[in-house]
């Protein structure tokens, strides 16, 4: 099964671990119809053993996720849970929360909790680059020049006469890492610095907002080799974690810093084992902020054939320590 197929696929079993689990403590719950949980059931419908490696990772999850929002499980008498999957473009814009998990009554306003899945990787983003593409614009709402601009759509002038064509065909005329990935990765480097020059202490909240997500939520990721599922609660709007009445969570989450400064853009270095050198990766750039942030976006061509556009694997390095990830044992 593809890797979209397989998130999708863990995205409904998570909401079904979350409805099993009310259910069963007789909390009103019901599951929104969608054509999005359509899709992701029958993703789900479609494994074998996996299936019920899904159900015990999301259960794992709620059995957490309860202990620290209280209302999940403690409601006015007219209120009922409310579980929906979101669409991808609400993704693409910003909010990476897959799961909602709604309320509604007549004595306070709409809470929703959101949950974002994923399956056997860490990835936060997968962001193209492209000589369409402004991502100042799109991921910090400030354009980018138009010689950045120039320079992108000047590298992949260079690829259009082999677009659609396999990689490996083409290698003896364009090289993979010094015509595309190194020049990009410097053109992105370059504009990064210069809008955080430029827009003193914006660009980098405004970074880490983008790739870590403009609503609060909580990360489940289900690490199947391991029979664990890591749950990280993101409060950067100090949203979780909510009382109701006399009903408190079991832990405190703290509320991170935002950073103000980026230090440091640069390649990732790499250790070379046979040799013991330290050199500088082909494909990989580190961004290092205050306040504990720094991630690393890996540029590739994702795809066997050439195309008019890259994509960033981008990953979280470190966080502040605020940020702490409970480990969920699965029930096998």
């Amino acid at each position: 099964m593809a890797n979209t197929e397989s998130g999708k696929a863990f995205e409904y079993a998570c909401l079904l671990a979350i409805y099993d689990f009310y259910k069963e403590k007789e909390v009103p719950v019901e599951i929104i119809e969608s054509p999005q949980l359509e899709t992701a059931k029958s993703y789900f419908d479609a494994l074998s053993d996996h299936g019920k490696n899904d159900l015990l990772a999301g259960e794992a999850a709620i059995k957490l996720i309860n202990l620290l929002e209280p209302k999940l499980d403690h409601y006015a008498d007219n209120s009922v849970l409310k579980l929906t999957l979101q669409t991808d473009s609400n993704g693409q814009k910003g909010d990476v929360r897959d799961i909602l998990c709604i309320r509604n009554d007549s004595k306070r306003k709409s809470w929703e909790l959101g949950i974002s899945c994923k399956h056997n990787h860490f990835a936060l983003k997968h962001s193209r680059i492209s000589p369409t593409i402004d991502f100042g614009k799109e991921w910090l709402g400030k354009q980018c020049s138009s010689e950045y601009m120039e320079k992108v759509g000047k590298i992949f002038a260079n690829l259009k006469p082999y677009v659609k064509e396999k990689w490996d065909k083409v290698s003896d005329k364009v090289d993979k890492v010094d015509d595309v990935y190194k020049p990009l990765l410097k053109a992105f480097m370059d504009e990064l610095t210069r809008l955080d020059e430029e827009y003193p202490g914006e660009i980098a909240p405004a970074l880490v907002n983008y790739l870590i997500g403009e609503k609060d939520f909580y990360k489940v990721i289900s690490v199947e080799k391991k029979h664990i599922t890591l749950i990280t609660p993101v409060n950067l709007h100090d949203s979780l974690n909510e009382r109701y009445k006399d009903h408190r969570s079991m832990f405190s989450i703290e509320k991170p810093k935002l950073p103000s400064v980026i230090y440091h853009i640069g390649f990732k270095k790499v250790l070379d084992k046979k040799t013991n050198a330290i050199n500088q990766s082909d494909n990989t750039i580190i961004v290092t902020c205050d306040e504990g942030w720094s991630f690393s976006l890996r540029i590739h061509n994702a795809s066997s054939k050439v195309e008019n556009s890259m994509k960033f694997d981008i990953e979280s390095v470190s966080t502040p320590e605020s940020i702490r990830s409970f480990i969920a044992p699965w029930n096998v």
